[in-house]
């Protein structure tokens, strides 16, 4: 296994689908994780179908480095097809116009080019356990809760039993590294049992849930403390900058320089007027 996708125990590695449209194979992020997963991999569009009905792979993964009318097409008909597949896509092109594509063709995921090691053990992890637990229903669900807040539970909601101790370490430790085996074993649960609970009581997955709570953490340093941005990103559990400014833009639709300076400017405003 490569050192830089080191994945927790508690993920099963599983076969997946990858459709590599890179024009030189060798440049292919696939290349980063076939020591981690057993990989199909599908060079041609025409083939996508085919391979999907031969393998019945758990998820789909397109890279391409800018997505043409074929490419799109192609989604389109994965997704029409097998509605219950999770489609993820990694891109080299950066664009309101694929975002929108991207969401309304309800994909688990957009990745952008340069992608860190640390988004994408994440990211197939993720999709890898969900997955497994047979909870497809929602899948095409989860570009949406990444790209808008989740809501997370609050005081008015009835307290969940079985996945009350995971809140309660991830609100003790959400600035530290949080495993899904930790948190499984605080619940007294094993980490399938606790997945399918945790989606269950929540609404959402325990990484999205994780995901959002840091966002939201971070969203009020940047409005409260006079904090540089990559203190911000350390203080709520991040250790890579690049994918917590990713992360904290795809959240909340502008990236978080920018966020802390509209909050200083709308305070600045309010004390001029006091």
């Amino acid at each position: 296994m490569s050192d830089a996708l080191s994945f927790e125990s508690a993920y099963r590695a599983c076969e997946f689908l990858w459709v590599d449209l890179m024009p030189d194979p060798g440049t292919s992020i696939l290349n980063a994780v076939r020591d981690v997963y057993d990989v199909c991999r599908v060079r041609e569009l025409n083939h996508v179908s085919s391979a999907i009905r031969l393998h019945a792979p758990p998820f789909v993964c397109f890279e391409v480095d800018d997505p043409d009318t074929r490419v799109f097409d192609s989604l389109m008909r994965v997704r029409n097809d097998h509605p219950e597949l999770p489609v993820l896509v990694i891109t080299g092109r950066d664009s309101i116009v694929v975002a929108k594509w991207a969401v309304r063709l309800k994909v688990w995921d957009l990745l952008v080019k340069p992608v860190q090691h640390e988004e994408l053990n994440e990211t197939l992890s993720s999709i890898s356990s969900t997955r497994l637990e047979g909870d497809a229903a929602g899948m095409s669900r989860a570009l949406s809760a990444s790209v808008s807040p989740v809501q997370l539970p609050g005081d008015k909601h009835r307290p969940l039993k079985r996945t009350s101790a995971a809140i309660a370490h991830l609100n003790a430790h959400f600035a530290c590294r949080i495993s899904l085996a930790t948190v499984a074993a605080a619940c007294r649960l094993s980490p399938s049992q606790f997945c399918r609970v945790f989606r269950k009581e929540q609404h959402v997955s325990f990484g999205q849930y994780l995901l959002c709570f840091r966002m939201n953490r971070a969203r009020a340093l940047l409005e409260r403390e006079n904090m540089l941005v990559k203190e911000v990103a350390y203080a709520v559990g991040f250790t890579d900058l690049s994918y917590f400014t990713r992360s904290f833009k795809r959240h909340f639709g502008v990236c978080p320089a920018a966020y802390q300076a509209g909050a200083r400017h709308i305070d600045g405003e309010k004390a001029e007027r006091e």
